[in-house]
């Protein structure tokens, strides 16, 4: 996404890169993790499949941690 599209009015020199943790790579892909929550749980009639959206290493499929859900941790 770009600059405009974000309404932010930052240059990149004042960034900070992210950086792989396992192989300091600086490129990532959306990727998504899947849980299931027992029917029992959701009130339902079959158990719910709940899809997490974080980013993974493009090099070696790392999930830094800050990409981590808190509430797996």
């Amino acid at each position: 996404m770009n600059q405009e599209k974000m309404g932010l009015n930052i240059s990149l020199d004042k960034t900070t890169p992210v950086i792989c943790d396992a192989c300091e790579n600086d490129t990532f892909v959306q990727v998504l993790k899947l849980r299931t929550a027992s029917k029992f749980l959701t009130g339902t009639e079959q158990d719910a499949l709940i899809p997490i959206q974080t980013f993974a290493c493009v090099k070696c499929d790392n999930i830094n941690d800050q990409f981590q859900p808190k509430d797996l941790a």
